[in-house]
């Protein structure tokens, strides 16, 4: 709901009072964290914990005023990575898709972090393409930031013949971009790789990270459950997926995590204000497809799960492998916690200071992709 902040002249006001006490603070926590022991965790660096600081104060900034998106202007070189995706088929959106009927599908951009695949031919089998949706609460975020680039960097450097495709389905924050909206994107991007581009389904590899693993988890849900109309991908990775929209905000902030981890609370209350379906949809949270904690996926597509040590929504993670190893038949699931970690370092490493780990944990992804070669 909109209050004072989220309007001119509260959001100038706001904006210039968030400056000037971050201006005091730093020099403090500058201070604070040359201490080990003052550090929101002490195994953690200096960069590491002021970086984690200042980007959770970020978050609270943001759902306090509730960001919009900036538009991002497009480079030269951007222009010719990007697809413009359009819904063009006939019954492929269903059921879950079609609960709100003031969301349809639309128009998808998506960027290629690789040398474009731009027709059909031109993929050659067995190369490794990596649809992955980018994460931010489902309110912030794109598939062309500092974080996705560095991901794809990784993944690159991982499997020298892979392609990644970034969707950049609607975010809630804007008109029109409640749900299903992101899963009515996913789904047109990943059926524009099978049907358009005629990549085959077992050369694709679906990945997400934060609110775009929960996105990931979906589409691998509507896929499953609709085997008529996409058939299934090689296999499934999560970077700290959010499994659970059920919690409160309220019980989340008490944890111990809130004073580690980067999420700000603030964040996920916005983001469950402007994501959530309307309540004409008789849809529930406790829905698996909004919260997939409550059922597993009948697949025996392969999936990895990463999370942090430090991570609010730990215990969420967990009892989603719980739920998906034991609900499944023939499950196949693989699993990384990274010690003292916060939340998402894949994508926000280079923000946070934890690339090394986050590399580590990609050659985890991979090695665990390789068990499973495709047909």
């Amino acid at each position: 709901m909109p209050s004072f902040w989220t309007r001119q002249p509260g959001t100038a006001i706001y904006t210039a009072l968030f400056v000037a006490a971050a201006l005091v603070r730093l020099p403090w926590l500058c201070v604070l964290y040359v201490f080990p022991l003052m550090r929101p965790d002490h195994h953690w660096t200096f960069r590491q914990s002021l970086s984690r600081t200042l980007f959770a104060d970020f978050g609270k900034y943001a759902a306090t005023i509730e960001i919009q998106p900036p538009a991002t202007p497009e480079s030269a070189t951007e222009k010719r990575q990007v697809a413009i995706i359009q819904p063009t088929r006939d019954g492929l959106y269903r059921n879950i898709l079609l609960c709100d009927p003031t969301i349809c599908p639309g128009a998808v951009s998506a960027v290629w972090h690789t040398k474009p695949i731009t027709h059909p031919g031109q993929h050659h089998r067995g190369q490794r393409v990596f649809l992955h949706l980018h994460g931010g609460a489902y309110v912030l975020g794109d598939g062309r930031d500092i974080g996705i680039r560095f991901m794809s960097s990784l993944f690159l450097q991982a499997c020298p013949e892979s392609a990644t495709f970034c969707p950049e389905y609607r975010l809630s924050s804007v008109p029109g971009g409640r749900f299903p909206a992101a899963l009515q994107d996913a789904v047109t991007a990943y059926s524009f790789l099978v049907h358009d581009l005629e990549i085959p389904s077992k050369d694709i590899v679906l990945s997400g990270d934060s609110a775009g693993a929960h996105l990931a988890i979906g589409l691998l849900r509507y896929i499953n459950a609709n085997p008529d109309i996409l058939p299934e991908p090689a296999a499934l990775l999560l970077w700290s997926p959010w499994p659970d929209m059920i919690i409160d905000v309220d019980i989340a902030d008490e944890r111990p995590a809130t004073h580690v981890d980067h999420v700000a609370p603030k964040l996920i209350a916005w983001a469950y204000r402007e994501f959530l379906p309307r309540a004409e949809t008789g849809i529930a949270r406790s829905d698996p497809y909004l919260s997939p904690v409550t059922a597993a996926i009948p697949t025996e597509v392969p999936i990895w799960v990463q999370w942090g040590a430090a991570e609010i929504l730990k215990p969420e993670v967990k009892k989603f492998v719980h739920v998906q190893e034991s609900g499944a038949r023939n499950a196949r699931v693989g699993t990384c916690e990274v010690p003292h970690a916060p939340h998402d370092i894949l994508t926000l490493a280079p923000i946070l200071g934890w690339k090394s780990e986050a590399a580590g944990a990609v050659k985890e992804a991979f090695a665990f992709l390789d068990k499973f070669p495709t047909e």
